[in-house]
């Protein structure tokens, strides 16, 4: 029986002091670790807010080459002031986004930016680097991973 109750002291004071963290998924959003330490009759818990943006990926150019091959995309996304954007998807030699993909990021960018902020810092979305353009015409926000570039402009005409 003392054996047995000797066990069991070094089992509770083996897990008396534990930290419980963890790796987050990785895609771009806020994440809270929390550590606990319990110590006889106390718990402290501390939360600790970290950043898991990559930012291995290059800002995003300021600008796009009006000479450069560029697919316009078919479907609006609600962009800046919640009104109707234009995506366009330049085509790169080593680009893999399609419309659909391009709409998804930018859409993602404008939930998080709702106004426009040319003289903010590039975020990270989906893995692309975007950013608002410095003196906004077309194109407005500008999104590229190293790859695959991409970007939202006002709707032309009617």
């Amino acid at each position: 029986m003392r054996w047995v109750m000797a066990v069991a002291l070094l089992a509770i004071l083996a897990g008396c002091t534990s930290t419980v963290s963890g790796s987050p998924a990785g895609n771009g959003q806020q994440v809270e670790q929390t550590t606990s330490q319990r110590t006889d009759e106390t718990t402290e818990d501390t939360t600790t807010t970290t950043s898991t943006e990559d930012s291995s990926v290059p800002a995003p150019p300021t600008e796009i080459d009006p000479a450069a091959d560029q697919q316009y995309c078919d479907n609006p996304i609600t962009g800046a002031f919640g009104k109707q954007m234009q995506v366009v998807v330049v085509n790169t030699p080593a680009g893999r986004i399609d419309c659909d993909q391009a709409g998804a990021v930018l859409t993602d960018y404008y939930a998080k930016r709702p106004d426009p902020d040319p003289g903010g810092d590039p975020i990270v979305v989906a893995g692309f680097a975007c950013n608002q353009v410095p003196h906004p015409d077309i194109p407005q926000v500008i999104c590229a991973d190293g790859d695959s570039l991409m970007y939202s402009m006002w709707r032309q005409g009617g």
